[in-house]
């Protein structure tokens, strides 16, 4: 995943990546742990590795990402450079679809500096900047200004939004599909347990599906019926 956080140390899991970005912004991707920790290599669909924690964990009855609180936006998020770009041809509508906590100013609503991490298609990932604590594209209803342009435009929310933000609380780390720590027991709708009916295969079906496609999706959900069958 690409959300950030300010503070250092490893994430609520235990794991984390170290400080990077400016000002001790960290980006917190991870949350099952070192790859050869999990066995994950034996778990692998089409170019990305699995973490089972997406079999083992899910969220508490009455819990999820349908409660969205939009606290994973207050950091901002890490995009590819090409999704800025995506973004900046649709300037002039995502301006329109911003209140008055919000900058219009393109210019800075990125920051500067790119950061490699080979988790990007191009190699790259530049930050979405920070105003009046919360990413520039979020509203103060907590709807996001490009969501809502993608929306309107093309009648698809997903369209033009970055693929980190679709997909949280889902997140690819090091080539592999995990949860996001980044608020773990910080926000109901992004925390996890392990003691649930409902696994992060089954709750996080929509994001799921974005990352892996619907046959990957389904490659997944066959990996959870046999490991509940053995």
């Amino acid at each position: 995943m690409a959300f950030r956080r300010s503070g250092s140390g490893e994430g609520a899991a235990g794991f984390g990546e170290t400080d990077r970005g400016r000002g001790g912004v960290r980006r917190i991707r991870y949350g099952g742990g070192p790859a050869g920790s999990v066995g994950v290599s034996e778990l692998i669909i089409g170019k990305y590795r699995i973490d089972p924690i997406l079999f083992e964990k899910g969220f508490a009855r009455g819990c999820g990402p349908y409660q969205c609180q939009t606290t994973c936006c207050s950091s901002g998020v890490f995009v590819d450079p090409a999704e800025k770009e995506v973004v900046l041809q649709h300037k002039e509508e995502v301006k329109g679809q911003m209140d008055e906590t919000q900058v219009r100013d393109e210019s800075v609503w990125f920051e500067t500096r790119f950061e490699e991490d080979l988790d990007f298609p191009s190699g790259y990932a530049v930050g979405t900047e920070v105003h009046n604590g919360k990413c520039t594209f979020l509203r103060k209803d907590g709807r996001c200004s490009i969501q809502l342009v993608s929306a309107e435009k093309y009648g698809d929310p997903w369209k033009i939004k970055p693929f980190y933000c679709i997909a949280f609380p889902i997140c690819v780390d090091n080539g592999t599909v995990t949860f996001d720590d980044y608020q773990q027991d910080e926000a109901v709708c992004c925390s996890i347990v392990r003691d649930t009916d409902t696994t992060l295969v089954d709750s996080c079906k929509a994001e799921l599906e974005y990352v892996l496609g619907n046959e990957g999706y389904q490659t997944l959900k066959a990996m959870q019926e046999a490991r509940r069958s053995a």
